[in-house]
Order: C-alpha cells, then sequence, then structure tokens
C-alpha cells in the first residue's frame, strides 16, 4: 500500500491509471493561466480530481492529476483513496472539508500569494482566525467551519497561508482567483 509519509493523510491507491474527465483539459489552462503556486480541483461524481503533490499548477498534465475517491478517518491519520499516479495535493482534505460543506461549489482554487497574504486586510476577505500549519487536518477544519458559517462565502483567507477561490465550476473559481489577484496588485 504506497503512503505519503509526508502529509497529514497516508494515500491508498485503488487504481494508478490516470482519471479520465473532460474538464481535466480546462483544469490545464486554468492551472497554465493563473500561474501561481497552489492546487486546484474540480468535483467529479467519485470525488474530486486535483493536482498531484509538488505539481506546480502550470506542470499539470493529463498523466498527473489524482482522483480522490474518499477520506476515511483512522486511529493515527486520515486515508485519502485515490486513482492516479501519484499522491494527491497536500490540501486535499482541505479541498475535501470544503466540497463537503458546499454542495453547490465544484471547484476550488488555492493559493499561497504572497501579493493577497500582505493585502489581505484591505481587501476584507474573510479569514479564518487562527494561523493553522499547510495540509494539516486543523487547516482544513478551519477552513470548513469558515464556510459552514457562511455559505456564500466564494474567497477567503487561510491566515497567513492562502487564499482560497471557490466556484460553480473552474472558469467561475479561476474568475475569483484572477479578480483577487489584479486587487492585491493594485493595492
Amino acid at each position: 500500500m504506497p503512503e505519503n509519509s509526508t502529509a497529514a493523510f497516508s494515500s491508498v491507491f485503488l487504481d494508478k491509471t490516470p482519471p479520465v474527465d473532460a474538464h481535466i483539459d480546462e483544469m490545464i489552462q486554468w492551472g497554465k493561466k493563473i500561474g501561481v503556486k497552489g492546487n486546484l480541483s474540480f468535483r467529479t461524481k467519485m470525488g474530486f480530481i486535483t493536482n498531484g503533490c509538488d505539481i506546480a499548477p502550470e506542470s499539470i498534465t493529463k498523466d498527473n492529476v489524482v482522483e480522490v475517491r474518499g477520506v476515511v478517518f483512522g486511529l493515527n491519520r486520515p486515508s485519502i483513496y485515490a486513482k492516479g499516479q501519484g499522491v494527491p495535493c497536500g490540501e486535499t482534505l482541505l479541498h475535501s472539508d470544503i466540497y463537503e460543506a458546499l454542495p453547490d461549489i465544484n471547484a476550488i482554487i488555492c493559493s499561497p500569494c504572497p501579493d493577497v497574504l500582505k493585502a489581505a486586510a484591505k481587501l476584507g476577505l474573510p479569514s479564518t482566525d487562527v494561523e493553522q500549519h499547510g495540509g494539516s487536518l486543523e487547516l482544513a477544519q478551519a477552513a470548513g467551519n469558515l464556510v459552514k458559517s457562511d455559505k456564500s462565502v466564494r474567497c477567503f483567507i487561510l491566515k497567513n497561508y492562502a487564499v482560497i477561490a471557490l466556484g460553480a465550476n473552474l472558469a467561475e473559481a479561476g474568475k475569483q482567483m484572477e479578480d483577487i489577484l489584479k486587487k492585491s496588485k493594485a493595492g
């Protein structure tokens, strides 16, 4: 059973063949267009597809995406059940919590963009209250709690860590991220 020993979760691969979905091409385009570090995902019938761990958004290909099929919470740490050739992105738990909390959200973009983090107060975006370690279960829970408390949130800050853009589809999440990037540079 392959495992990701550096993340807050273990990876269990159900199938090593890359997932196939028509929206992967759109994910690749948004990864290149936004050109920031981080990760992207979109909901599927079986779970969600995200870029693999350590795969920059501009380097996403059809072969290095991973479909997360489920998250099982065990005694030591969660197990991520996946389809694909690589370990899911480090923020898989965060994406999973947001999808669970917001059934109308079908795409997420997460970026540790320094310009946005510096301008966070001026931008007036909601933010998690406490700084948490990236990839941690605590970070995922903080994000989940924020969106559960205001289900209309479409863009928010993970305190001192990253900006999250949400959408009904990749185009909507991508435009949210583009807008917040422009506003952070203008301010």
